[in-house]
């Protein structure tokens, strides 16, 4: 008898341990107030046989409460959107302006119109911090449905080492369950704070099965909010000369215009948006619209030296001072001219 307690005890000692998955309960009620639902319009022009017809447009997706009033966002949530709307977890919604975007990066900062005194907002980490194999999780509004919490790793980290990148990047990748209406959302570390916002998944159906990528905080800190850009809401494809000759533009190094958001930086120039639906070399386009040959009084190019130089001139420029771009419009070159808004109040 004694021998089998014996063996039985050993048992016990060496089978394996129940694993528990982690509770994130706590953490989650302390985060979420500061998650929001955001909702857009766009409208769209475009040249049918009845004449110029325009279209709404509707998207969705999630944003996070950093302080006064401003939400972090993924860009393609809010970049050409003429009305933006935040709906708060008390059920509240409020109208929201986006006040810089980098489409590149896929990163946008919104903010309320009126913002309101103690609202909860989220603690800012540190995404260089978190290992791979950490747990994160991420609030937002997949498929529309609010506060929903999806659990998971870190997984990767995806860097743009290409030296004909335009932007230097980095997102995160994780397992956590991705679907739409999540974008813009956040990522969270253990401790509950943002790490990063998310962006897109990779999947051969489209659904959450794929892997999901967030833009690290870190990458938000250098791009967006230690250096506010300002709002273009301009929507545009880069030239070639494929696309120059076929619409006859003299211009192969210019930057195409697509849509352009009302109130935008783009808007305030007047630039001019494409009506005519086209596919050319397998792109679907809108033709019509301006194309910019020049900012400053420099050729524009469509290269990281190009983009370099784009934004050396706007930082040099002081807000009110007048900027210059110069677009190719119904086969003349036409200056057009702007002051400078304040980032944080256009």
């Amino acid at each position: 008898m004694k021998s089998i307690g014996f063996v039985l005890l050993l048992l016990a000692f060496f089978s394996p341990r129940p694993c528990y998955a982690t509770d994130f309960s706590k953490l989650y009620k302390k985060v979420s107030p500061s998650v929001v639902l955001i909702k857009t319009n766009r409208y769209v022009e475009k040249v049918t046989e009845k004449g110029v017809v325009q279209s709404r447009q509707g998207g969705l997706g999630s944003g996070v409460l950093i302080e006064d009033g401003f939400i972090l966002t993924a860009s393609h949530v809010v970049h050409i959107a003429d009305r933006i709307e935040v709906k708060t977890v008390d059920g509240k919604i409020y109208p929201a302006r986006t006040v810089g975007s980098i489409p590149l990066a896929d990163l946008a900062v919104i903010r309320l119109i009126t913002p309101l005194k103690n609202m909860p907002t989220a603690k800012i980490g540190d995404s260089d911090a978190i290992d791979i194999g950490a747990e994160v999780f991420i609030v937002g509004a997949p498929y529309g449905l609010t506060q929903t919490l999806t659990v998971g790793h870190l997984s990767g980290r995806r860097t743009s080492e290409d030296s004909t990148a335009l932007i230097q990047t980095e997102f995160l990748q994780t397992d956590a369950p991705i679907n739409r209406g999540n974008s813009g959302g956040p990522m969270f570390n253990t401790k509950g704070e943002v790490v990063g916002i998310v962006s897109h998944i990779r999947s051969f159906s489209g659904g959450s099965e794929g892997l999901g990528f967030a833009a690290s905080i870190n990458m938000v800190k250098r791009l967006l909010l230690d250096n506010p850009p300002v709002w273009t809401g301009m929507e545009f494809v880069p030239m070639s000369k494929t696309l120059a000759d076929a619409i006859n533009v003299p211009f192969p190094n210019g930057i195409l215009v697509q849509q352009v958001a009302y109130g935008s930086m783009g808007d305030r120039f007047g630039l001019q948006p494409g009506r005519i639906s086209a596919v050319i070399a397998g792109q679907n386009l809108l033709l019509g619209g301006d194309v910019i040959i020049g900012i400053g009084g420099e050729e524009v190019s469509a290269t990281p030296d190009g983009m370099r130089r784009a934004r050396r001139y706007a930082k040099s420029l002081k807000e009110g001072d007048t900027m210059e771009i110069t677009v190719y419009r119904n086969g003349s070159k036409v200056q057009l001219t702007a002051s400078k808004p304040d980032p944080t109040t256009l």
